[in-house]
């Protein structure tokens, strides 16, 4: 078997593999929601295709910038594959973490890269990398949104935002990010990666998932309204700390391929507290936020893979 027909053997096995767990996910989680919409038929819901469909398209463009920021770190730590491509291999991958156990994503992105004759060392460092600053950075939304707010009953968004902002300057330190990313790649049985990141280009990728935070937030804002929960525009920023916390919690326990039930569990918890949602309903939103973050994946999918000529194997396979 030739090298490209065996890289192409593996890519299949791996996403058909990642896609038998997403369907899992997606039966599993449909029977939740539908168990409790039967609890909550006093609740008066009402499905909104165009809002839905809003929540879907900005879905879709949140997964598409945050593959362009890994693609910018993956370069900027020696890939060499255009952004394209590079994003194209993200999305691809990025269903790797719905098999349990979180080494498929970063190991999928590496082989794959390796595979196509580019840095496969370099896809592994900026995985790691980008993993770091996607998980500080969501922390510092949660925080600079809800979390001082929280804890100290505060209407005022000096200190959470000073709090934030404290929590992105020494989690996203290079230093920090190679620390981080060295004790990461120990743990997926690695030597301790080369993170070589100028502060220039951590503060590019960090404002880059600022963005895809604000757009997680926006799509929730229209989920809801799609189902009939009127949102005002104003509680925006609460939503988007609400996943962005709920993100976090669910990506750090190891355990839940995907952060599953994790993220809907404080999702759930979240939006009860601080949306006045009452439980039920609560958690049947954070089962519809995954269905829809789970759907918008597919759709993603679908579009990389049709953008022409997206297939074709890289400079210098051989055939």
């Amino acid at each position: 078997m030739t090298s490209v027909s065996l890289r192409r053997t593996l890519v299949v096995a791996f996403s058909g593999a990642a896609l038998l767990f997403v369907g899992l996910t997606l039966k599993g989680q449909w029977t939740s929601l539908d168990q409790v919409l039967a609890s909550t038929r006093s609740f008066p819901w009402s499905f909104d295709a165009s809002w839905l469909a809003l929540a879907v398209g900005i879905g879709v463009l949140d997964l598409l910038v945050m593959g362009f920021i890994w693609a910018f770190v993956f370069r900027r730590t020696g890939g060499r594959a255009g952004f394209p491509e590079a994003i194209r291999v993200w999305v691809i991958t990025n269903f790797g973490r719905y098999i349990p156990g979180k080494i498929w994503q970063l190991g999928g992105l590496a082989a794959y890269m390796k595979g196509r004759g580019d840095s496969g060392a370099a896809a592994l460092v900026s995985a790691l990398a980008f993993q770091v600053i996607t998980v500080v950075s969501g922390g510092a939304v949660a925080m600079a949104t809800i979390g001082v707010r929280r804890a100290t009953g505060s209407e005022g968004w000096m200190p959470a935002l000073v709090a934030g902002g404290v929590l992105l300057f020494a989690g996203l330190h290079p230093a920090v990010i190679r620390w981080i990313a060295g004790r990461l790649g120990n743990w997926f049985g690695e030597a301790e990666p080369e993170v070589d990141l100028a502060v220039a280009d951590v503060v590019r990728a960090a404002a880059g998932m600022l963005v895809a935070w604000s757009l997680y937030g926006a799509g929730l804002l229209f989920l809801l309204r799609g189902v009939g929960i009127e949102v005002e525009l104003a509680r925006l920023p609460v939503l988007t700390g609400i996943f962005a916390a709920s993100y976090v919690v669910g990506y750090l326990v190891l355990v839940a391929p995907g952060g599953l039930l994790v993220r809907e569990g404080a999702m759930a918890a979240l939006l009860a507290e601080l949306m006045g949602l009452s439980i039920g309903v609560a958690s049947a939103v954070a089962i519809m936020a995954r269905l829809w973050v789970v759907f918008t994946e597919l759709v993603t999918l679908f579009v990389v893979l049709s953008r022409p000529g997206s297939a074709g194997p890289a400079k210098g396979d051989s055939e």
